[in-house]
């Protein structure tokens, strides 16, 4: 008390969760943060740099297909655009699209926390995820040019082709290591990192496809990068695992790769389905119909995804065996995403909705998902399409 005045007690400052704090200016605030949001904006920098340098590629071999014969290319460049097109199509843009970007940045702000678990760990993500993609395009301009296998990398031809096969595949390797990681830190910020009250069955629906996405990349990841770094390997010391005429076994490879390669479909369309899942109930103005359904939907089809691979090699000589237990399957894998959309539809009845731009996307995605389990079509460009689909 001063001069008949009462000192009131100033109230403590609130912690300041969602602000950038960083002690570099300029570039190296931002090459050196740690910050959820920061990072999520670099990734969505960097794919959209590599989507227009593969919509470029993409453009070329449509200009190339224009005529009957040699266009404005010759056919080893074609298959070497092609390779190189689809693998920064799916390596590098599909597959950590919204878990890399949206999972970044909106992930911990929906668990309320300061940050993802491992902030430094999530920064290195970024970086092999860099290494990864300009490496795959330096290929381009040294030896013999890049790869022109195909993004499958398919043995044995993968083996013995003189272009930079090596080069190509451990950039895919490299690109492994930043998705194990990223799904590795997003694991373990949803364990650890809820804030006081969000139980399990709290949690918002996207935070649970990321959930079941980050499993795909830390379980699924490791087999193509242990498959990519054999085709290494065998190109450099000829080990035999793979090539024929050392005793190798080409359907091997193909096991390994869609052990890997079908689970990583999911890691594309589960955050989606999270994203959709936000949406709907957002613009039609009421809770979402069948939450805990949807949720364990989710677990459900990163689990079963895991074992359905073999629906990508009915033309490579598996057992009528495989074919009939892989079809079976495949088509139980549908189950979960037919609960998805019969909730999201039930969300939509009677609810006051909002048709807006993002209401009409994801109006669009539902009658995609309902197209492609009804109907089965492989709507895919024939750029991702391998022979053996």
């Amino acid at each position: 008390m001063a001069n008949g005045t009462i000192a009131v007690p100033k109230k403590a400052a609130e912690p300041d969760f969602y602000h950038v704090r960083t002690k570099h200016k300029g570039i190296f605030a931002w090459l050196l943060t740690t910050d959820h949001k920061r990072i999520g904006l670099m990734y969505l920098s960097a794919m959209t740099f590599f989507f227009l340098a593969a919509m470029t590629l993409g453009v070329l071999m449509r200009l190339e297909m224009l005529t009957p014969g040699e266009t404005i290319m010759t056919a080893q460049t074609y298959n070497s655009f092609f390779t190189l097109h689809g693998v920064i199509m799916i390596f590098l843009f599909i597959i950590p699209g919204v878990p890399a970007v949206f999972g970044n940045f909106i992930l911990p702000i929906q668990l309320g926390a300061k940050d993802v678990q491992f902030p430094k760990l999530n920064l290195m993500s970024w970086y092999l995820y860099m290494i990864g993609g300009i490496l795959a395009l330096f290929s381009l301009f040294i030896g013999t040019g890049i790869a022109d296998t195909g993004w499958t990398f398919y043995a044995p031809y993968s083996i013995r082709t003189t272009t930079n096969v090596s080069i190509s595949v451990f950039a895919a390797f490299i690109l492994g290591f930043s998705s194990i990681l990223t799904g590795l830190n997003f694991l373990t910020t949803i364990h650890r990192l809820r804030c006081p009250g969000m139980t399990w069955f709290r949690m918002p629906l996207f935070v649970w496809a990321i959930y079941a996405t980050s499993w795909i990349q830390v379980l699924a990841t490791p087999v193509i990068g242990i498959t990519l770094l054999l085709v290494i390997l065998e190109r450099a010391f000829g080990i035999g695992v793979f090539d024929p005429t050392l005793g190798g076994d080409p359907l091997l490879y193909q096991h390994l790769f869609w052990i890997y390669s079908h689970p990583a479909v999911y890691i594309m369309i589960l955050p989606a389905m999270g994203v959709v899942s936000e949406i709907i109930p957002t613009f039609s103005k009421k809770p979402i119909f069948g939450y805990v359904p949807i949720a364990i939907s989710s677990l459900a089809i990163a689990l079963v995804g895991y074992l359905v691979w073999g629906h990508h090699m009915f033309s490579s000589g598996i057992s009528d065996t495989s074919r009939v237990i892989f079809s079976l399957l495949t088509f139980i894998v549908a189950l979960p995403s037919g609960i998805k959309v019969f909730n999201w539809v039930a969300t939509l009845y009677k609810g006051s909705i909002e048709v807006t731009a993002p209401m009409l996307y994801t109006l669009l995605f539902i009658f995609y998902i309902f197209y492609r389990r009804s109907y089965g079509t492989d709507t895919r460009s024939a750029e991702y399409r391998p022979s053996s689909y």
